[in-house]
């Protein structure tokens, strides 16, 4: 057997083994990606869920002598849940969605370029510098957009209408 011929067995046992790695590699990013989308949708959809239980909660609880602690209270934890959802998503996850999404698509590419023989510099693990991702989930954002307005705007009422909310408690 000549030598010419066991490199081109293990150059095609080497591109076989790549694909495989890569298409798994693929699909356990698409998996992850899922994951962290659940996650960021819960984020948010559980403070706004909290914003409202906790002044639902109060509100039941309010006198005429605590109504304005009431409406400090529901301004500071409101102002608290959008800060900390805010802050959360664009410093800390969105940056790791990103990433993910990047290595998402470098792999991508990778597994395009084995299938087509191309195994040059085959590294499924580098940091993909200057790759773009080919989803930017977007629609996330506008979810932190649509949540903080949510959550705002029951502030701004349940502030500015704290004596009417009173007046129908006491009517009960």
């Amino acid at each position: 057997m000549s030598a010419e011929k066991v490199d081109r067995d293990a150059a095609k046992v080497l591109g076989e083994t790549a694909v495989t790695v890569l298409a798994s590699l693929a699909a356990e990013d698409r998996n992850e990606a899922r994951i962290w989308r659940a996650r960021i949708e819960n984020l948010f959809l559980s403070a706004v869920l909290a914003s409202f239980a906790i002044s639902a909660f109060f509100i039941g609880k309010v006198t005429p002598a605590s109504a304005e602690l009431f409406r400090g209270l529901t301004l500071f934890v409101d102002s608290c849940l959008v800060i900390m959802a805010a802050s959360i998503y664009f410093f800390r996850v969105r940056p790791d969605l990103v990433a993910l999404r990047k290595g998402q698509r470098y792999r991508q590419d990778l597994l395009i370029r084995s299938v087509n023989g191309q195994l040059a510099g085959f590294e499924p693990f580098e940091f993909p510098k200057g790759t773009k991702p080919a989803i930017t989930d977007t629609d996330l954002d506008w979810l932190c957009g649509f949540s903080i307005v949510a959550i705002s705007a029951k502030m701004i009422v349940v502030a500015a209408f704290t004596p009417v909310f009173l007046s129908l408690t006491q009517a009960h």
